[in-house]
């Protein structure tokens, strides 16, 4: 896949992590996001069985209705068994060996040490985070969507640097998900994810050479 199509996936990737709508119930409804990614499960050399998530007899309302409740249980600051999308959430608060906050080294904390160095990323590249991910630089659908700007204007080198260092926390979701039993709608695609990250890290160990740098000091 040319670093265009990767670019076009990581936007859909990063919009299905976004609360449900009746324009993703008519995609699954229709087969369309089942076909879309059997093709490239396949040649990341997957098994489409990762993918029966996408496939449904359910009618569009009421898996519409299903996927909203199960995002709200999982995803909304309310839910019941609350899993977050947010990579600061997983990682310690900072590495800084000067910091003397008593939760420095403590996970479960926003705004850590990747947020803030994304957030010097975008604004270096001209990006600003602005509505409900504004105090979230690091949000999963955040990163998915720079993930997809650097298929577009970075090489090799700055997304293999970016994948290890701000997606290397995936595993947790998938761990999360098994927990909470998630809606099979949510397994398959953070498995899609998984298999992803991992092949395009296989692929960049091979790959070092990028079309050209941006901001590599950040990076």
């Amino acid at each position: 896949m040319p670093d265009k199509g990767k670019a076009f996936l990581c936007q859909i990737l990063s919009s299905l992590f976004c609360p449900p709508d009746q324009g993703v119930m008519e995609q699954v409804n229709r087969g369309h996001l089942y076909g879309f990614f059997k093709d490239v499960v396949q040649s990341w050399g997957g098994e489409i069985e990762i993918l029966k998530g996408f496939l449904t007899q359910s009618p569009p309302p009421i898996l519409l209705q299903e996927l909203k409740d199960d995002y709200d249980r999982l995803f909304s600051d309310t839910g019941n068994e609350r899993i977050s999308l947010v990579e600061s959430f997983y990682k310690p608060w900072t590495q800084d060996p000067h910091c003397s906050l008593p939760f420095a080294k403590e996970r479960g904390f926003l705004m850590g040490d990747s947020a803030i160095h994304l957030s010097t990323l975008f604004r270096q590249c001209g990006i600003e985070v602005s509505g409900p991910f504004k105090g979230m630089p690091d949000h999963l659908v955040i990163e998915l969507e720079f993930l997809s700007y650097l298929y577009q204007e970075a090489g090799d080198r700055e997304i293999k640097r970016f994948i290890e260092d701000h997606l290397d926390w995936i595993h947790f979701l998938r761990e999360g998900f098994e927990r909470a039993h998630a809606h099979p709608f949510y397994v398959s695609l953070i498995e899609v994810i998984d298999l992803f990250i991992n092949f395009e890290k296989r692929r960049l160990e091979k790959e070092t050479d990028g079309k050209k740098d941006i901001h590599p000091e950040v990076i």
